[in-house]
């Protein structure tokens, strides 16, 4: 039996009214993301490479729908990629898969060119039955939770691997941490501000840490604790959740490369400690920006199913990108780690664990929340239009929010105030 007698009826089982809908495609394709880390140990050729799992795939499609009743059957089939829960993708090559519909739903009716049909492009991202573990507590204080228990295993390994034995590595350790710290100052500054409360603990607590500095390099436990509140209270001010995200991206990519294994982003071991508290401390900043992401997350009050994944997504990543440069930094440390700087060069796996248990909640509890928000759909104008005239049609209204929120999800820019081309592609949210 060759591979066209292999293929499959592509099909997809929605949620909730458990809607099979039989549908028409061209090309397919798969994507997935292998989890490994790499460990080199001295006086041992080879590296030891720890397998960590794969992310879900994700399924592009672009199918069609055509013949008389190819709208009604378009519609329908939208209807049921809108429904709350994961549905059932049966791929014509790799099979049934549990799958969400993620990110932007685009739909096409050639009206001109081929009357009776609509094409429709949709990703399917496969899922696990249960993103979060199962708790009592609300989603969100779960996640909140999460959070709140990475910072105190961050805290407890910094103190645990920060080694400060003489007057000049105390020295060198506190202008590099203070650097550090002048650039979440810098960095998360512009989004403390927008809420009054929040720019003045955000203040209160770096003046705080700076005043105290010298007593508190003694106590790397209770300094690692104040940095990471530093870091965590710009995620607090509600809203403006691209800005936050930005802004902790920006801070944790200049310290880890963006996920980058290039040398300029990993140390270079030393005889003494300088480059092991280096390492160290730039991973209590990393991280902390990651726990700034997730924290941010909860302080927002999401509009579309879109933003949501898209911040689940953003998370995700950025924990990735953080996996991989702290894997290679314990692996360059432990290739010349004395016998005092062994406990340094290991990674004790508390913190990761940690953070990656809050990651998965997060995400979870985006996903979840995910099924109560609109969804984005998109067309392709097939004559000009006026804004008004478009906002009134697609959402009923004409409120100065329902304007601006369409200006700003399509970017319209000052001529298509006046008039929307025929041609430009158009987002709306149902």
């Amino acid at each position: 039996m060759g591979w066209e007698q292999r293929l499959r009826d592509a099909a997809y089982t929605s949620a909730e009214t458990q809607t099979r809908t039989v549908f028409d495609y061209e090309d397919v394709s798969r994507e997935v993301e292998k989890h490994t880390g790499a460990f080199n140990f001295p006086g041992v050729a080879g590296t030891y490479v720890q397998d960590l799992g794969h992310s879900g795939y994700k399924y592009p499609f672009r199918l069609f729908f055509w013949g008389d009743d190819y709208d009604e059957e378009a519609d329908a089939f939208e209807a049921s990629l809108l429904e709350k829960g994961a549905g059932v993708l049966e791929h014509p090559i790799y099979g049934r898969k549990s799958v969400l519909p993620f990110g932007a739903i685009s739909r096409r009716d050639d009206l001109k060119t081929k009357a009776n049909q609509a094409v429709i492009e949709v990703t399917f991202w496969e899922t696990i039955p249960e993103i979060y573990p199962l708790s009592q507590l609300d989603p969100a204080d779960a996640a909140s939770n999460a959070i709140l228990d990475f910072f105190g295993a961050a805290a407890a390994q910094f103190a645990d691997l920060i080694g400060l034995d003489t007057a000049g590595e105390k020295a060198t350790f506190k202008g590099k941490y203070q650097a550090l710290q002048g650039s979440v100052k810098s960095g998360l500054q512009t989004v403390a501000d927008t809420q009054a409360d929040v720019a003045e603990a955000f203040d209160t607590i770096d003046q705080s840490i700076n005043s105290s500095i010298d007593l508190l390099i003694g106590e790397p436990l209770t300094l690692a604790f104040q940095t990471l509140a530093l870091i965590k209270t710009p995620a607090l001010a509600f809203g403006l959740i691209q800005a936050k995200l930005d802004g902790y991206k920006n801070l944790a990519d200049s310290l880890t490369g963006g996920g980058s294994s290039g040398p300029e982003n990993i140390v270079t071991p030393t005889l003494d400690s300088e480059a092991s508290n280096q390492f160290h401390t730039n991973d209590l900043y990393a991280s902390g920006s990651l726990g700034g992401s997730l924290e941010s997350t909860l302080n927002v009050e999401f509009e579309t199913k879109t933003d949501a994944l898209a911040a689940a997504d953003f998370v995700l990543t950025q924990f990735d990108q953080l996996t991989t440069w702290r894997d290679d930094n314990f692996a360059a440390l432990a290739t010349m780690a004395t016998v005092d700087q062994l406990a340094a060069s290991i990674d004790s796996g508390e913190s990761y664990q940690a953070l990656q248990d809050a990651v998965a909640v997060v995400a979870g509890f985006l996903v979840e929340i995910s099924f109560n928000l609109k969804q984005e759909k998109a067309f392709i104008l097939t004559r000009s239009r006026n804004f008004v005239e478009l906002v009134a049609e697609l959402y009923g209204n004409v409120t100065d929010d329902d304007l601006n929120f369409f200006i700003n999800s399509n970017a319209l820019t000052g001529s298509e105030l006046l008039e929307i081309p025929a041609g430009r592609r158009i987002v709306y949210y149902v």
